[in-house]
């Protein structure tokens, strides 16, 4: 009984330890972005930094969505006001935990040869989604984007 004790204790040290060191981890990080090194200043305002977290949250919402679009589609307008986005509009306000008022964006719709399904050996195809330009209001600011925009100078 004794030795299982000891290896409970011990899994448990080794385990806080693990912890301690990613917290601290993720702290050093958070402190070179803070201080200049992996951020400018024009980066850290609020808007900037929501206006890239609902965009990058967006583009990666988009690989798995199916919106049953075409390349002549394109440029789509995903919009709030759109019951057929609603969904999709949800799932960015839950990802992000921001109170999105309103979006709208262009999306390119970009369609391409996805794998071959082996049964009936149909070709299948796919789409890639860019976003072109973003405009939000967002916890009552307005957020806008346009493609390039986080591309460093």
């Amino acid at each position: 009984m004794r030795k299982r004790t000891e290896a409970l204790s011990k899994r448990a040290s080794v385990l806080c330890a693990m912890s301690l060191a990613a917290i601290l981890s993720v702290g050093a990080l958070a402190g070179c972005a803070a201080d200049g090194q992996g951020a400018s200043g024009s980066d850290s305002d609020p808007a900037t930094m929501i206006a890239k977290t609902l965009v990058k949250t967006a583009a990666n919402e988009m690989t798995l969505v199916d919106w049953d679009v075409t390349a002549d589609d394109s440029p789509l307008t995903v919009s709030s006001d759109d019951p057929q986005f609603s969904d999709y509009v949800d799932d960015l306000r839950e990802l992000t935990g921001f109170n999105i008022e309103s979006l709208t964006m262009q999306v390119k719709v970009t369609e391409f040869a996805g794998a071959e399904i082996a049964a009936t050996h149909e070709n299948v195809k796919d789409n890639m989604y860019t976003i072109e330009s973003l405009d939000a209001v967002v916890d009552g600011q307005s957020i806008t984007y346009a493609d390039g925009d986080f591309k460093k100078k």
